[in-house]
């Protein structure tokens, strides 16, 4: 995650063996969780590609990453604190 205030910015390098379906965005601020998909089904399989992916993070309290393939698999990384205390 990059950036600092209200608008940030996902920066993920991803590698991939099966067709991608979608990779998403997951965000909550400790009442609700919501998401962000975006499609990938024009990228082939055996790929890689690099997404950078603009979000506004008023009232988040933190943001994942997550790529999901055609076999239903997922890669993600854990969940990024946008509000440090």
């Amino acid at each position: 995650v990059e950036g600092t205030g209200a608008q940030r910015t996902i920066n993920a390098e991803v590698e991939w063996t099966y067709p991608l379906n979608f990779v998403e965005v997951v965000w909550g601020d400790g009442k609700k969780i919501d998401q962000q998909i975006i499609p990938a089904t024009d990228l082939p399989a055996f790929g890689t590609k690099r997404f950078s992916i603009p979000f506004d993070a008023t009232g988040k309290s933190w943001v994942r990453f997550a790529a999901w393939d055609s076999a239903g698999n997922p890669g993600f990384v854990n969940a990024v604190w946008l509000n440090q205390k």
